[in-house]
């Protein structure tokens, strides 16, 4: 205190009008010598969310302002918008008019240096930020700040008295451009200010380094030897390395440390609960189809050895999982286009194939594209097996052609039509924005068929249609009616499979006849007799549309062509052929056949009951409504009963969940039951969430806030709320606790009461178990680990990208099931 000229704990520090907490000033103190005595000229403030770093960062400013010959006097503070209002609100509350303050962002943004130099403290978000340091690729490497002291906006273009970023985890990822943005920032003094210093790895706190230009660490070779590569095989070494780092340019406190024997801030308790809720029999019957499709998934990458590479897919299947526990709505609504709901965690060849079959049919998907592309399958086949028995390849097959350019068909370029024919993506491009050529005769019949036929032909183009090159039916060539031609060839397993086939029919068959069978298989396999069916039947109720052959044909044709009906196919083996052909058409019949029932319904080749089975229509209509006659979910069910039980106490309540859809319903729900509530998310406007702040603030207002968690759940102060509920989980714990610090802050009077929703035997449970392994203990609810040795409070444990093992035990596949799987 004798450092800041206060005689007592209740003396006001010059320029402010409010007093601080004992270990506010001893932070103002620090921070205050910092800038005047380090050579770090700034540092990191990690208190702990709740324990008042906005204020000492302004009591900082209010003690340590610019001298009168300085010629760069504004103070730049950077924010999350949600924070905009609030920094501003805390200016003029705690200074009383000291500093001149403006917002710049959005239409308000000054356009001028000297606008800019005419306030004390400008407040601007990350974004706006990113927007002025904007720089072209075609800028040499070390020539960026050049260029953006010329060209870059006004906030490049500025010289600083003092950097602020507020919230400042959201420059840890190195490679973002806010934290590229704000490391070329020019100021005299650089403060970071977070409640969450490290969120997974040690790198996280590379991008605040970068920042506050603390030599030699804020650059990454340097940092990346001493602590980055270190932590991958000594986590605890380079922990210790990194508080070493750390201890002059940071300081940090918790809520549960103590000052002479009294603890820093003395809180009203904060209860946090878990609830743990039971399915109802439709949740869990759509729960468990779900999960087990997605296993089916994961299985596969596993064996397939890619889920590591397939990490960012395995998330997502863990994310629509996650969702399915809030409301089965939240994955219906985006599985619309599929036959089977389930198809929306299955493979990206799955979907197409699915979508396929929602399209078309499954008539189409297990009969027509399979006799359709059966020759280039058997050609596949045939070519795969014969290599298997060491004969020298004489065939002269050709290798499958896109019909318009004749390039191969490489790196899933191959689209397949409606009609079962196969054209190359970017010439499929080009067809469906082309005019159709045609030479202007429509047929040779007689002058009222051949004026049905042109008319048919202008309707069909006018849809948008274009004729297949191949068989020169009109075809409806949107993203929408055409499939990857992948999804319907046969896999390496499949082929495998035949070949194993072969070679036991081999063993069994005489010398000779081996020898027959294996020659027979170079020769290009005999193209089965099938049946062109008409797409406009099978897709529409619109009139059959007409084979382009006829309407450009100069040869005379029957009418009756002019409509192509659906007719029944053949079954593939019944045309003439010899024993050897239909031994590979029962062979492929087996393989592909089969491939394309068990692709149509979601099946794989494990056991029965661990597949999906097939769900009413009933079932998923009920569940996929959101208007008012939406079914609610067992966690807003739970919802609903806690705000009735709150009611009469008058208590302010906050419903935090990441997902907007999710609000939406849950919106959908208060109004069905007569609930007032307000909103507030990351779609809204700066000035909406602004006036819904105030809203919520004041007393006799509506008594409950539905809140976007990565919206509002850092920065904002919300103590006029002392009950929240969270509908979903968090990866990290340490996100969900950042949420609960809206509320338990100072300036709260009430005991704080926290409900966190999950549903047993569920994903959820797992990513408990993941939480507390993170957290290093069960019982707590701090960021332990490697965190706290980096930050001088723990024993450390390593902090990492989910490893294949979480991911395991998250998707919920047992240790038994892992082994089978290697």
């Amino acid at each position: 205190m004798e450092d800041l000229n206060l005689r007592s704990k209740r003396d006001l520090l010059p320029g402010m009008e409010v007093r601080l907490l004992p270990h506010q000033i001893i932070g103002v103190n620090w921070m205050v010598r910092q800038e005047r005595e380090s050579p770090h000229k700034g540092g990191i403030l990690a208190d702990e969310m709740g324990l008042g770093k906005t204020v000492q960062m302004i009591a900082t400013m209010a003690l340590n302002q610019p001298d009168p010959d300085d010629s760069h006097r504004t103070t730049l503070v950077v924010v999350p918008a949600a924070l905009l209002l609030q920094w501003k609100e805390e200016f003029e509350a705690k200074t009383n008019g000291l500093f001149s303050v403006y917002i710049h962002h959005g239409r308000d943004k000054l356009r001028t240096l000297r606008a800019l130099g005419e306030h004390d403290v400008i407040i601007t978000t990350y974004h706006t930020l990113n927007s002025d340091f904007s720089i072209p690729e075609d800028v040499e490497s070390g020539q960026e700040m050049e260029y953006l002291v010329k060209n870059g906006g006004v906030l490049a273009r500025m010289k600083w008295y003092r950097v602020i970023l507020d919230e400042a985890q959201f420059v840890r990822n190195r490679g973002t451009r806010s934290s590229k943005s704000v490391a070329m920032l020019r100021a005299k003094y650089r403060w970071c200010l977070t409640g969450t210093p490290i969120t997974n790895t040690l790198a996280d706190i590379y991008g605040f380094l970068r920042f506050g230009r603390f030599r030699p660490w804020n650059d990454w070779e340097s940092f990346n030897e001493h602590i980055a590569k270190v932590q991958l095989n000594d986590a605890p070494v380079a922990g210790l390395r990194a508080q070493e780092i750390l201890k002059p340019l940071m300081l940090r406190r918790t809520k549960d440390a103590e000052l002479e024997g009294e603890p820093l801030l003395q809180l009203p308790e904060k209860h946090v609960e878990l609830v743990e809720l039971e399915f109802s029999e439709e949740e869990r019957e759509l729960y468990d189809n779900f999960e087990k499709r997605a296993r089916i998934q994961i299985s596969r990458l596993i064996r397939s050895k890619r889920i590591l590479k397939e990490h960012s897919t395995i998330l997502v299947l863990i994310l629509r999982l996650r969702q399915l526990c809030c409301h089965p709505q939240l994955i219906l609504s985006l599985a619309e286009e599929f036959e089977d709901p389930t198809t929306i965690v299955g493979s990206e060849l799955e979907k197409e194939v699915a979508r396929a079959n929602k399209l078309l049919g499954p008539a189409w998907v297990m009969e027509g594209v399979y006799i359709r592309t059966y020759d280039l399958q058997l050609t596949y086949m045939a070519r795969a097996r014969a290599n298997q028995f060491d004969f020298d390849d004489e065939s002269d097959e050709p290798e499958p052609t896109c019909p318009v350019c004749g390039d191969l068909f490489m790196n899933d370029s191959g689209r397949l039509l409606a009609c079962g024919h196969e054209v190359c993506a970017d010439c499929l491009e080009v067809m469906s924005t082309s005019p159709v050529v045609h030479n202007g005769e429509f047929g040779n019949e007689d002058e009222r068929t051949n004026e049905r036929i042109e008319k048919e032909f202008e309707a069909a183009a006018t849809k948008g249609l274009r004729p297949c090159p191949t068989c020169k039916k009109m075809q409806d060539l949107r993203p929408s009616h055409v499939f990857r031609s992948s999804a319907f060839h046969p896999t390496s397993d499949e082929v495998r499979h035949a070949i194993r086939k072969a070679q036991d029919a081999c063993r069994r068959s005489e010398p000779s006849q081996m020898l027959a069978n294996a020659r027979s298989l170079r020769k290009a396999p005999s193209k089965p007799k099938i049946a062109n069916i008409d797409i406009a039947s099978a897709s529409s109720s619109e009139e059959d549309l007409p084979d382009i052959k006829q309407l450009l044909s100069h040869s005379a044709s029957s009418p009756s062509t002019s409509k192509t009906k659906v007719k029944q196919k053949q079954k593939v083996g019944e045309d003439d052929s010899d024993d050897d052909d239909a031994e590979i058409n029962l062979t492929m019949e087996e393989i592909t056949g089969k491939r394309r029932a068990q692709k149509a319904s979601g099946n794989d080749e494990r056991g029965d009951s661990e597949q999906p089975h097939q769900m009413s229509d009933a079932l998923i209509a009920a569940w996929r409504r959101n208007d008012d006659d939406m079914e609610p979910s067992t966690k807003m069910l739970a919802l609903i009963s806690s705000l009735q039980e709150w009611d009469a106490c008058g208590d302010k309540t906050i419903v935090f969940s990441q997902w907007t859809s999710m609000l939406d319903l849950i919106e959908t729900l208060f109004a069905r039951h007569g609930i007032r509530s307000l909103r507030y998310d990351g779609k809204m406007h700066r000035e909406a969430r602004e006036a819904v702040l105030i809203q919520f603030r004041k007393a006799g207002g509506p008594k409950v806030i539905l809140i976007s968690t990565k919206c509002g759940g850092v920065g904002l102060n919300l103590t006029s709320a002392n009950r929240i509920v969270n509908m979903d989980l968090a990866w990290n714990y340490a996100s969900e606790s950042q949420a609960y610090d809206r509320v338990h802050r100072l300036g709260q009077e009430k005991e704080v009461h926290v409900k966190r929703l999950v549903v047993r035997d569920t994903i959820e449970q797992r990513m408990l178990k993941l939480q507390e392994t993170k957290t290093g203990n069960a019982d707590t609810n701090q960021l332990l680990g490697l965190a706290e040795t980096a930050l001088g409070e723990g024993s450390g444990i390593k902090l990492h990208k989910l490893s294949v093992k979480e991911l395991k035990d998250v998707s919920g596949i047992g240790i038994f099931e892992w082994r089978k799987l290697h």
